[in-house]
């Protein structure tokens, strides 16, 4: 089954994944994940309650709930009638052609070519009644003749579901309401009346109250509290403000009523939330765990790749919840960390600006998101950032002293020792040869330490990846290189022997060619870039 999205350029085709017939212990009576496919739930019998992003649906048989990818679902269920329901779920894959030609499939979640509101139309269930235990059975049954039958029953399904998209979105008033909700989401800190969100939404205040409640499962007001807490939150753990001057930023004139809602809503006072916030820190950047390691600050939860951490080893045992971390992380990866910190349950979740935009609100929907961007500053001011987040700011002050006194002593060695000769740091990674400007371990060898770079390094954002064919432009008087352990990285590193552009350059007929470790070299943070100083020294004193 497709479904046209852009003429003939793109189109999406559904996978059914699996469809099972799930009974609940009646032991089990809480559950928290994240919805990592379309869910598609028919309630048998039972009952419970499921919150969906918070919203609170309720359980009864006969009811079908619609379940999009990166929704933040809890459920719990009546340990004397415990849920017995059909689960099936399935992706949506759009085609990318170029011409004729479909060139790839892409994955997509934001299920826009559904209805948006999760509970589903009482005509839409009556069809799953019948429909859903005709494709179990024939899922179950070993028939040879007709062994997809259960898949055209599945577009069955879709087709129905598509439909009450058209048919039902001129009148559920949806949209309406998810415009009246963006507003609250930008106008927070404003005054604003049940009266003007009903303008907004075009309808009636009394029907606006009693559709809105439908749609979100929240009245406005209620809606409207919870999305100034969620940014009081994050505005407190800026801490470039005080409490007085949150509450007004979020929108609250008293003070007072405000630490009492916070209060009444997060469990503790601001004042408390504050103190707290450092005790549960899930550092969603390798680089920024690293800083808090450099000031005793163990994360709650972070990324820990042991065999290529001897030098975080002795932080393992104290990180509740290792993250998997690789090069670039797969979509498995990526949905078990998400998973784990649904699990950990963290304070705040310290990361930086390479999350998109689904997964941001994701981090979003598990704890308050202080986001520091890694490219628009240097590890100073990383380093004073984190540490003014966690309170310790004059210990970062302290430790930065000390680092420059030590910086300052070996480049007046290694001043003598090399004068003007140019360094230049190459890494073969992935099979790639790559060079790397002011960032990562060129930001110690030319700023810290003072070296001359070979000539367009201040022009390298982070790394750029260059052809054997270049090495000539980067020919410089002495060579640092990392190369990674992978199978590419040896055969590019072999085939880079061989070459003449390699034999050609400098460093290398004169033997000042230094082989270094991916770690400490290439991590960008205060922690490693004290053992930096002490490998330049040795490599060059």
């Amino acid at each position: 089954m497709g479904q046209n999205i852009s003429g003939n350029r793109q189109m999406s085709v559904f996978s059914f994944l699996d469809m099972t017939l799930i009974t609940c212990r009646s032991d089990a009576l809480e559950s928290e994940t994240f919805v990592i496919n379309y869910t598609l739930l028919y309630i048998l019998s039972g009952t419970g309650q499921l919150f969906i992003d918070g919203q609170k649906v309720e359980l009864v048989r006969g009811k079908a709930i619609l379940l999009l990818p990166a929704m933040l679902i809890k459920w719990n269920q009546s340990a004397n009638h415990p849920l017995h329901y059909y689960c099936l779920t399935f992706q949506e894959l759009r085609q990318v052609a170029e011409g004729e030609q479909i060139i790839s499939l892409e994955k997509v979640t934001d299920g826009s070519i559904f209805p948006q509101h999760k509970q589903l139309s009482a005509s839409y269930c009556n069809e799953l009644a019948s429909l859903l235990p005709d494709m179990h059975t024939c899922l179950m049954s070993a028939n040879k003749e007709r062994p997809y039958k259960h898949q055209a029953i599945f577009h069955q399904v879709l087709d129905a579901l598509i439909e009450r998209k058209e048919t039902e979105s001129s009148i559920d008033g949806n949209a309406s309401i998810a415009l009246a909700t963006a507003f609250m989401e930008q106008h927070f800190d404003q005054e604003m009346s049940r009266d003007t969100l009903a303008g907004i939404a075009r309808m009636s205040p009394w029907y606006f109250s009693h559709k809105f409640k439908e749609v979100t499962g929240h009245s406005p007001s209620t809606m409207l509290r919870d999305i100034r807490i969620r940014m009081a939150k994050k505005q407190l753990l800026r801490q470039d403000c005080s409490i007085s001057e949150v509450a007004h930023r979020v929108g609250y004139r008293d003070d007072a009523y405000f630490r009492s809602i916070f209060k009444e809503q997060v469990g503790l006072s601001p004042t408390m939330f504050l103190k707290r916030k450092r005790d549960k820190i899930a550092a969603l950047s390798y680089h920024y765990a690293a800083h808090l390691f450099t000031l005793n600050v163990v994360p709650y939860a972070t990324y820990v790749e042991q065999k290529r951490e001897n030098h975080r080893r002795q932080f393992h045992p104290s990180i509740a919840y290792h993250l998997r971390r690789a090069r670039k992380l797969d979509k498995i990866d990526m949905e078990y960390n998400f998973q784990a910190l649904v699990q950990a349950k963290p304070e705040v979740i310290l990361c930086d600006e390479f999350f998109d935009g689904q997964e941001k609100s994701m981090l979003e929907k598990i704890a308050p998101v202080v986001e520091i961007p890694w490219l628009g500053l240097d590890w100073r001011e990383h380093f004073r950032e984190i540490s003014a987040f966690v309170g310790k700011r004059r210990e970062a002050d302290q430790w930065l002293s000390s680092y420059e006194r030590k910086a300052q002593l070996i480049r007046k060695q290694l001043k003598l020792r090399l004068g003007d000769e140019r360094v230049a740091l190459l890494h073969v990674m992935n099979g790639k040869l790559l060079v790397y400007g002011m960032r990562n371990g060129g930001s110690v060898l030319y700023q810290d330490l003072a070296l001359t770079p070979v000539q367009n390094a201040s022009d390298i954002e982070v790394c750029e990846e260059i052809e054997i064919d270049q090495l000539s432009f980067y020919d410089s008087d002495r060579l640092i290189v990392v190369i990674d352990e992978d199978k590419l990285s040896k055969e590019a590193w072999n085939e880079l022997l061989k070459s003449e552009k390699w034999s050609a350059l400098q460093a290398v007929q004169r033997g000042h060619v230094s082989f270094v470790r991916e770690i400490p070299w290439l991590e960008y943070s205060p922690f490693t870039h004290t053992m930096v100083l002490d490998e330049a020294a040795r490599l060059f004193g």
